[in-house]
């Protein structure tokens, strides 16, 4: 009972650390670096350059621990993350904190996301990078920058909007 206490205090002292904070790792369902091109390839034939760049950082960045804060490879929280990328990869400007990038761009259905597209969480504590296929890109607490599945227990009962800045 105690141990439970303890783990269910923890990971609530974890989740709501700031708002631009990830709760990835051991909620999600990271995927395996190997499957990571040929879920991306499968995805977005229409803008290939692009999507093999967004690729190409996402493995430089892969692994990068979480820092509060963060927005270097030393680390990134998930709106540095987000930010970084899309500056690095489609020359787009966004602002530092998850708190502002929800409200940046139109807002879109979960449906109609694309590559580069942006989702959040947790009431929009929480934002990652949609990589197509049902995949997205994000900072989490545990595990660093990681890849994750929409539809995952945990993120699918969490996602609260998408957004569309490209």
């Amino acid at each position: 009972m105690q141990k439970r206490l303890l783990i269910t205090l923890l990971s609530t002292l974890c989740l709501t650390a700031c708002s631009s904070v990830s709760i990835g790792g051991s909620f999600g369902v990271p995927l395996a670096k190997h499957k990571t091109n040929k879920i991306f390839s499968e995805y977005n034939q229409q803008n290939k350059a692009q999507s093999n760049k967004l690729l190409a950082n996402f493995d430089k960045w892969e692994g990068t621990r979480y820092k509060l804060g963060g927005s270097t490879k030393h680390g990134i929280d998930c709106s540095g993350f987000t930010q970084a990328m899309l500056k690095d990869v489609y020359n787009t400007q966004l602002p530092r904190t998850t708190s502002e990038q929800k409200y940046i761009g139109k807002q879109i259905s979960k449906n109609d996301l694309k590559v580069g597209d942006l989702v959040f969480f947790r009431k929009n504590h929480h934002v990652g990078i949609y990589m197509g296929n049902g995949n997205f890109i994000h900072s989490s607490t545990k595990r660093g920058v990681e890849m994750n599945t929409l539809d995952s227990g945990y993120y699918a009962k969490v996602f609260t909007q998408a957004r569309r800045v490209l």
